[in-house]
């Protein structure tokens, strides 16, 4: 099957052929029930009843994906753009059904609504649940939540990366890999790519653990801890999440690993090839790190003169929840809902932002608000220069104007669907603070929302079906940076 770096050169293809999709669709469903043994070990090891629901999934979902899988090979089988882009959606549909059944059969009897919607925020790596009583759940269930967050992580990355660049999605075809032979940027061939990030991922997971699991953690919190830190994720195996260990020092940890996620993976495999310069010289993770400071900086301020904190716990606290958030990992730890409002408008405000394009983070991304920055610093210059030539640039090198056309297009799509789904939340009855921040939340895949009853503090167990099917639609348009999850209902789609 070729990427869609091949096929998108290729744009006169036309027609969508459900074979490559299909076989797409089943392969990964495999690697699912696969992935699906590893909490039945941990039931079975710990003696729990629960081994044979996932067992009983395992064996059902290798199956069906295998078959569908064999049935729909083409050993030749080319896939063009049209087809990536219905692939890519139809993919993380089919696996959030696949990941919801555990949690309906298992002991917790989840509806369907609350069982799409905990699975949906397991992969997009959101965060968001509707469980209470973690502690007491048996092992199999909590491994299966903290590895579709892995997983989905790992997922987002080589989209992120290999896939989305080259279908100009949001402006992001500067982040295209040059995966030509004669290339020196990169390996030339597309599985090293996605194999140099997945074994940098896996490393970089295992040194999380281990310093997890240094700081206080037993092997197994430790673990799934580390899966959710890297993927920017934020499930725990406790309702009290890091807090749970009232420790300073691994809340430290949770801060630099969740950091490390929300840099560019691309620029981690650089390093790799010889050039660690890149991760610090690369202009939207400087702007990253500056928002991390600033914010960090003005909320410390905010809770010495307001709330009469020492400095440096204001200092610990400020800096938890600003890289919780920015990197929309939502780990509980501090409930900002209870600092005041200005620390819930800066939080909704990271929310929106995100970290940076090719990791593992959601929001709008700061490769887009930096792009509109110095697009609009441009603009302002003209207006004083008329007759001046101003650059537009990124890494030193200009910002092509089907670019900065995708970033401004992406922002404002981001922005009227953000408004619509806060309306359509709002007419299940939440108040405008609480379905502002469930939209924020579902959008920028988040975790948590703003309020008392889905802030830090809770869950979004107790909010109306309608919203939990809002929220997922949501936290999937959010994943698949919106425009993927859209084309596909376009008219002007199926019949390119």
């Amino acid at each position: 099957m070729s990427t869609p770096s091949q096929s998108a050169a290729g744009r006169g293809s036309t027609g969508v052929r459900l074979a490559p999709i299909l076989f797409f669709v089943g392969a990964v469903s495999c690697c699912f029930g696969i992935a699906m043994l590893a909490p039945m070990l941990a039931d079975l090891l710990e003696g729990h009843e629960d081994y044979k629901v996932f067992l009983i999934c395992a064996f059902g979902t290798l199956f069906i994906g295998a078959g569908i899988a064999i049935a729909t090979y083409d050993r030749n089988q080319n896939i063009n753009l049209n087809e990536t882009l219905l692939l890519l959606p139809a993919t993380w549909i089919t696996v959030s059904l696949v990941a919801a059944l555990p949690f309906m059969i298992s002991e917790l009897q989840l509806s369907l609504a609350d069982a799409v919607f905990e699975s949906v925020s397991g992969l997009t790596t959101t965060g968001s649940t509707v469980i209470t009583g973690l502690d007491t759940l048996p092992r199999g269930l909590l491994l299966w939540r903290f590895l579709i967050q892995w997983i989905g992580g790992f997922g987002m990355v080589t989209v992120a990366v290999l896939a989305l660049p080259f279908l100009r999605i949001g402006g992001l075809q500067l982040f295209s890999l040059d995966l030509s032979p004669s290339s020196t940027k990169f390996v030339p061939r597309i599985t090293e790519v996605v194999g140099q990030i997945g074994i940098i991922y896996t490393l970089l997971t295992a040194l999380c653990a281990l310093c997890f699991w240094s700081a206080g953690m037993d092997g197994f919190d430790a673990i799934g801890h580390a899966m959710t830190a890297l993927s920017t994720a934020g499930f725990s195996s406790h309702d009290a999440g890091l807090a749970y260990f009232d420790s300073v020092l691994i809340e430290w940890i949770a801060i630099m690993f969740m950091v490390i996620g929300a840099i560019p993976f691309g620029l981690y495999v650089v390093a790799a090839y010889g050039r660690p310069d890149r991760l610090l010289n690369d202009d939207q993770v400087r702007l990253f790190f500056a928002i991390i400071l600033t914010v960090a900086i003005l909320l410390t301020v905010w809770r010495i003169a307001e709330h009469d904190r020492p400095f440096w716990l204001a200092l610990h606290e400020s800096l938890f929840m600003t890289v919780a958030t920015i990197t929309t990992t939502g780990f509980a730890g501090y409930d900002f809902t209870n600092w005041g409002g200005f620390a819930e408008l800066i939080a909704l405000l990271l929310m929106l932002i995100g970290g940076c394009t090719g990791s593992t983070v959601g929001g709008i991304k700061v490769f887009r608000i930096l792009t509109m920055m110095r697009m609009l610093r441009a603009q302002l210059q003209r207006q004083i220069f008329p007759h001046g030539a101003f650059r537009v640039t990124f890494n030193g090198e200009n910002i092509p104007d089907a670019v900065r056309a995708g970033v401004a297009s992406y922002i404002f799509i981001y922005l009227v669907l953000l408004m619509l789904l806060t309306l359509a939340i709002a007419l299940f009855g939440l108040d405008f603070r609480e379905s502002l921040g469930a939209a924020a939340t579902a959008l920028g895949n988040n975790g948590p929302g703003l309020g008392p009853h889905s802030g830090p503090c809770c869950t979004f167990k107790d909010v109306p079906t309608g919203v939990k099917w809002l929220m997922a639609v949501g936290m999937l348009a959010g994943r698949l940076e919106i425009l993927i999850l859209l084309i596909p209902f376009s008219r002007s789609f199926w019949r390119h």
